[in-house]
């Protein structure tokens, strides 16, 4: 449980500072790290889900093409408010 508590602070240090496709690789090289467990470890420590972890740490080995997993947001994407679409609702 140590390790997971270390790459919990770790993961609130750099958190403000990293998007999304630099956090998932961050992950995966902290489950690539811990070895067997790994990928559980470091979802339970910082709040990602499996999935996420799992490909970062695939795309650390090299097995995911990049280009397939670049997706970062720019501020405020997203679906516009309705009152925007619709001024009558």
């Amino acid at each position: 449980m140590d390790a997971e508590k270390a790459v919990a602070e770790r993961y609130q240090a750099l958190r403000d500072v990293m998007d999304e496709r630099v956090t998932r690789r961050w992950a995966g090289a902290e489950a690539l790290a811990l070895g067997r467990g790994g990928v559980t470890a470091v979802a339970r420590a910082t709040g990602l889900a499996r999935m996420t972890v799992r490909a970062g740490r695939d795309g650390v080995r090299g097995k995911r093409p990049e280009g397939a997993l670049v997706r970062v947001r720019r501020k405020g994407a997203g679906r516009p408010p309705v009152v925007s679409v619709r001024p009558t609702t």
